[in-house]
């Protein structure tokens, strides 16, 4: 439950997992640049070691970043996942240049009449942990690219820093609760928006949220986002 939704001015979406996914996998999509560079790796493998990477590799301790620190970034999680590849320069080339591109990418089927609804009572905006690509993407769907970006290297910090939240909040000229935060990342979106002053709910499509959660902050589809708002 929202504690205070008749005072939501914006509503800011997290975009990869909450409003697109990458189509194909990003595991489908690193084993075939492997295959392409000669590193063909099981994709049980390549899912795992992704997932040990996130974890390991972030932009910096402090959570500043920019365009630099987020290629740095991922030099790393792709030299972690190819560690038998040994150079890895051209696999990272393949995959930054994929993601890139807006066809890589697909949206949730509840994304865009969300947005579509909202939009005529809410500013909306879209907060992610991204780089520059971002820009080219979200541009391809319509209410995605009317909406206000704000992409982690182009604010100077990454999710969950307050300093991320906290220029969000003056760049739209609100106070941090008369936002309302939706995401799927317990850490970034969740728990970092709550600890700025926003209201927050949690997107659990497909799976249990994580018991640190409230119960009546999650929501299983971005539609019910409507019926939680006056």
């Amino acid at each position: 439950m929202l504690h205070s939704p008749n005072l939501i001015r914006c509503v800011l979406l997290d975009v990869v997992g909450t409003l697109i996914y990458p189509q194909p996998s990003v595991a489908a999509v690193y084993q075939a640049a492997g295959v392409a560079n000669g590193c063909d790796l099981p994709i049980e493998t390549i899912r795992d070691r992704f997932r040990e990477a996130l974890t390991l590799y972030s932009v910096s301790p402090d959570l500043r970043t920019d365009e630099a620190l987020e290629r740095e970034r991922w030099r790393q999680i792709v030299a972690h996942v190819f560690a038998e590849a040994g150079e890895t320069s051209a696999i990272l080339d393949r995959l930054w240049k994929h993601f890139a591109m807006p066809s890589s990418w697909s949206v949730y089927q509840d994304a865009l009449p969300t947005l579509e609804k909202l939009s005529d009572r809410y500013q909306i905006g879209l907060a992610s942990n991204f780089d520059g690509r971002l820009r080219a993407i979200a541009g391809h769907w319509p209410c995605l690219s009317d909406a206000m970006l704000f992409v982690s290297a182009e604010v100077g910090w990454a999710k969950p820093s307050p300093h991320y939240y906290g220029s969000i909040a003056n760049v739209l000229q609100l106070q941090p609760h008369q936002i309302l935060l939706v995401g799927d990342d317990p850490r970034n979106d969740y728990h970092g928006a709550i600890t700025a002053g926003y209201q927050t709910l949690f997107l659990a499509r497909e799976s249990e949220a994580p018991d640190d959660i409230a119960t009546d902050a999650v929501i299983r589809s971005l539609a019910e986002v409507i019926t939680r708002l006056p």
